[in-house]
């Protein structure tokens, strides 16, 4: 969706299929699931909760992470998934600004090739404050064959993070 709308499943199967940025749920056993391509997957890990946001520039901008934060409590730690990093993700100025006020002037990078980039890992760490501890594998969508890449190949597929209590 690209936005800031956050649902609370209260059983296995609530709200399948609809269009959110994040999910969360204090139910042992339902499955929360989120679909990214160059978007950041983040899964959050509460004391007895959890939820997965699928983290655009736009969702950032819109609070998407604290939104989700704010139904789940004080999250203890935050799992990053594969998304397209700064220095592949060449980033208009103006969108860049909009970032920017957002969450501070630490989201503006530069792409390799020197051009303006949005830096989506410092985006997610400004969201998520100093309290919880980030787990980050470091891949690019852009750099690896091994994930989708709409900006980097066009891909139009994407791939799912999944995550629940048991």
């Amino acid at each position: 969706m690209h936005g800031a709308r956050v649902v609370r499943v209260t059983q296995p199967g609530e709200h399948a299929g609809v269009d959110a940025d994040a999910a969360v749920t204090n139910v042992t056993g339902a499955k929360l699931a989120v679909r990214t391509a160059d978007c950041v997957p983040l899964v959050l890990e509460a004391d007895g909760a959890i939820g997965v946001v699928h983290a655009g520039w736009r969702g950032l901008a819109a609070g998407i992470v604290e939104a989700a934060i704010a139904q789940l409590g004080t999250v203890r730690r935050v799992r990053v998934g594969p998304h397209i990093r700064v220095g592949c993700y060449e980033f208009g100025t103006t969108d860049l600004d909009e970032v920017a006020a957002a969450l501070g002037e630490g989201v503006r990078g530069r792409t390799t090739w020197g051009t303006p980039a949005l830096d989506l890992t410092a985006a997610v760490r400004t969201a998520v404050g100093v309290a919880a501890s980030i787990d980050d594998g470091g891949a690019c969508t852009a750099c690896s064959d091994l994930y989708f890449s709409w900006r980097a190949r066009r891909d139009t597929a994407r791939f799912a993070t999944i995550a629940w209590m048991s």
